[in-house]
């Protein structure tokens, strides 16, 4: 699906843009500049995934689990 729509954008940037991406078009910079975002929002997400299995991975050395486990730990 296509929407056609109209924004105000500022134009040194979009130039800036079209020769950091490779694109010779305001519409394909745009679009490609879409994808990028997607693409990164799901690699960084993947990251955040991956450091906070680490982190919980970790936990045995940080904390005594047998502990956080038990009803000690609510005492």
């Amino acid at each position: 699906m296509i929407k056609r729509t109209t924004i105000e954008i500022d134009e040194e940037l979009l130039d800036r843009a079209k020769r950091t991406l490779g694109r010779g078009t305001t519409r394909a910079t745009i679009e490609e500049a879409l994808r990028l975002a997607v693409e990164n929002s799901g690699r960084e997400r993947a990251d955040r995934r991956t450091r906070q299995v680490e982190y919980l991975a970790s936990l045995s050395d940080r904390a005594d689990l047998g502990v956080l486990a038990s009803d000690e730990m609510w005492r």
